[in-house]
């Protein structure tokens, strides 16, 4: 009579383990699938960046886009600072970080040129570089002119 007594011992225990390791493998699953979100990389938009109507005839308009950052867990508020300028009958969009080391760039209206702080680094109106360390010029970006609302937007 142990003998049927003891395989239905053996039959739980062996029923207990493979049950605790199937709810194992799910949670642990779960927890891989919240702990590390899925990135859908960069995505690219039009963001409303100035009105036609600010944009200097002497220098660049310095504007300043804000967006929402979420990563999974935080959302985060991130600022771009770009430079619209004309360009022959067009625009043009450039971002402020320099090429070197990622420092912001400004515009010296007095010398009309673009200064990097950090190392010296001088580019023209058109964002080529004069003198300094930066290997590139400053990136150009895509921009539009929404004819609707008579505003400009770049990509980002």
């Amino acid at each position: 009579m142990s003998q049927p007594e003891s395989d239905r011992r053996s039959f739980l225990a062996r029923a207990v383990v493979a049950g605790t390791g199937l709810i194992s493998a799910g949670l642990a699953g779960l927890v891989a699938l919240v702990a590390s979100p899925v990135s859908k990389g960069p995505v690219r938009r039009w963001r409303k960046a100035a009105s036609l109507s600010a944009l200097p005839s002497d220098g660049p308009l310095t504007a300043v886009l804000a967006s929402r950052e979420d990563d999974g867990w935080y959302a985060t508020r991130k600022e771009t600072v770009i430079f619209i300028d004309r360009e022959g009958d067009g625009y043009r969009a450039m971002s402020s970080i320099c090429a070197h080391l990622g420092c912001r760039v400004k515009w010296v209206k007095d010398d009309h040129q673009y200064l990097c702080p950090c190392h010296g680094g001088v580019y023209d109106r058109e964002g080529r570089v004069v003198s300094g360390p930066p290997p590139r010029p400053l990136d150009r970006l895509n921009v539009r002119l929404n004819p609707q609302t008579s505003e400009l937007e770049v990509e980002l």
